[in-house]
């Protein structure tokens, strides 16, 4: 404990320096590997319904606080004056770019190999996702506009709490000591400790994010209960945080019902809430806990089946990040082509664009000369060849296997080209209403590797990707 406080000479800016160090060094906050799945799911369904994946999203500090970080950055800022809900989140950002962030996001099971404080870190993270529960029960029974801003505040009010838990576990220990389980003591006992109360850490970070200030003011833990306060109000949602958050702790120690009834009835007044629904409500997300918690905790994904995949994510973050702040398009071109080349383990990657000869190679990653470049040239004129119906029909191709493919779909220029491809895929670039090229990618006859369907659409949103900036 003395080696923290000692390096603290200057108080609030050696915190933020070190948790900012221990940030880069430790990554972020871990999820839910339920919830990674559910959304996986939604993602998959043709039927997808937006208001089913934020109710998915709220269900976990994790995503909730990637997603509204965000969406309030920089880079979307002109969009908004402040998005504070997941809604409105995934409007503005898009579902592949949601999509991105869910699965580049640690399971929270791969925290117990790397720290011998995994469980202290998932009982607050378990208290936090308590918290949530009990909010959107509550506002479920009211007809307020924006009734996920109150979830995501009574998330976000525990932002200081879990970055101590998770980035400062010896510092998180001691403040739990003195504060002896004490919800509202902990305020207290982290400024005894470190120097600065959980508020300070959560408003300072919230700042950081550039979060509205609705959010901000929702993670003071000052609120006065001698007036009632406006359903939806900027006040309301902080009263609201902590008593959702207060309650969850409540409910994790066991505190008897007749200190847990009286302390529902003097927040009851202040909401303007039936102290039944909120009963009920504290009910429903007992239930829930219970039930999550006799469920085995599963959704590991193998290191070996997953690093294509990661590595395809980490390119299509890179690449719409890079979108975003208007790269231009052969900058954007090289990440896709790299991303290709290296995520599935191509022998070769190439663009062909269309010039007055017809389509030509440019450029590429891997094995292929300078020499044989000038020889991948087709024409424009259509021929019933799988390159030709690629670019028509403006359709992604896989060709599992070059010998038994259809000796008519395979042109002859081609194959004396590059004799050597055993297996290829083509993704098409459409702009308005022709294609301007394609993205050729092969494996060598003896390094054939399997392809699924989840890394062949990564694939095309990449490309998606791509055409984007050429219009935006």
């Amino acid at each position: 404990m003395a080696t923290l406080i000692s390096t603290l000479k200057n108080g609030k800016s050696d915190f933020f320096a070190e948790l900012t160090k221990r940030m880069e060094e430790k990554g972020d906050f871990p999820a839910w590997s339920k919830s990674i799945q559910q959304i996986d799911e939604l993602m998959c369904d043709e039927n997808k319904n937006i208001t089913h994946i934020a109710n998915v999203i709220l269900s976990d500090f994790t995503l909730t606080q990637k997603i509204i970080r965000l969406a309030n950055s920089e880079m979307y800022s002109k969009l908004s004056n402040g998005i504070t809900t997941i809604s409105h989140a995934i409007a503005v950002l898009g579902l592949h770019a949601i999509s991105n962030i869910i699965l580049n996001i640690r399971f929270i099971d791969t925290l117990s190999t790397s720290t011998l404080h995994s469980e202290v870190v998932r009982t607050e993270l378990e208290k936090v996702i308590l918290t949530g529960d009990i909010t959107r029960n509550i506002v479920a029974k009211l007809t307020i506009n924006n009734a996920e801003e109150a979830v995501v505040c009574a998330l976000m009010h525990h932002i200081g709490r879990l970055m101590l838990a998770f980035y400062f576990p010896d510092e998180w220990l001691k403040i739990q000591e003195i504060a002896n389980g004490e919800y509202g003591q902990e305020n207290e006992a982290s400024l005894e400790i470190i120097g600065l109360t959980i508020d300070e850490i959560s408003q300072e970070m919230a700042r950081n994010w550039r979060l509205p200030g609705k959010i901000i003011n929702s993670m003071s833990s000052l609120v006065t209960l001698d007036k009632t306060s406006i359903p939806g109000s900027a006040d309301w949602l902080k009263i609201m945080a902590n008593f959702s958050g207060k309650i969850a702790s409540m409910l994790v120690n066991n505190t008897s019902g007749n200190d847990l009834h009286a302390f529902v009835s003097r927040y009851s007044r202040v909401l303007l809430i039936p102290q039944k629904d909120i009963l009920n409500s504290i009910e429903q997300a007992q239930n829930k806990a219970t039930n999550v918690a006799a469920s085995p905790r599963n959704g590991k994904i193998s290191d070996k089946s997953d690093k294509p995949r990661n590595r395809l994510t980490a390119g299509l973050i890179e690449l719409s990040f890079a979108v975003a702040q208007k790269i231009d398009f052969n900058s954007a071109l090289s990440i896709v082509l790299e991303t290709i080349y290296v995520s599935m383990k191509f022998n070769r990657v190439v663009i062909f664009f269309r010039d007055d000869r017809g389509y030509m190679a440019h450029s590429y990653f891997g094995n292929l000369t300078q020499g044989i470049l000038p020889q991948l040239i087709f024409p424009e004129a259509y021929t019933a060849d799988v390159f030709h119906l690629s670019l028509t029909n403006k359709s992604d191709v896989f060709i599992q296997s070059v010998a038994s493919a259809r000796k008519s779909s395979i042109p002859d220029w081609y194959k004396a080209a590059l004799p050597d491809a055993g297996a290829f895929i083509l993704l098409p670039l459409p702009y308005e209403d022709n294609c301007i090229g394609l993205i050729y990618a092969d494996w060598q006859i003896d390094g054939i590797q399997a392809i699924n369907p989840d890394e062949f659409l990564s694939l095309g949103m990449l490309r998606d990707q791509l055409m984007k900036s050429l219009v935006e």
